[in-house]
C-alpha cells in the first residue's frame, strides 16, 4: 500500500478493496454500495486496520455509514 502521511490515494483505496473482495479493481462499480458488491463488516474492519497501519486517520463507523467508493475517496482525501 502506498499511503503517504496517512493519506490514501484513489488507486490504493480501489486496489485494496478489490484485493479483499478477490476481484479486479475495474470490476468495482463506484455507483453501487460496496456492501452490495460483497464487502462485509469483517472485511471492512480488515481495511480499517490495514489503512490505520499505513497511517490513515480512518474509523469503522465513518466507512460503514457511507459504503460507496466516492464517499470513501472524499473521507480519505488530503485535507
Amino acid at each position: 500500500m502506498s499511503a503517504q502521511s496517512g493519506i490514501l490515494d484513489r488507486e490504493t483505496i480501489r486496489t485494496d478493496i478489490a484485493r479483499l473482495l478477490e476481484i479486479e479493481a475495474d470490476e468495482l462499480d463506484p455507483a453501487l454500495s460496496l456492501v452490495d458488491q460483497g464487502l462485509d463488516s469483517v472485511r471492512l474492519m480488515a481495511l480499517v486496520e490495514q489503512w490505520r497501519g499505513a497511517g490513515a486517520d480512518v474509523d469503522f463507523v465513518s466507512l460503514a455509514t457511507e459504503p460507496q467508493l466516492e464517499a470513501w475517496y472524499d473521507l480519505l482525501a488530503p485535507r
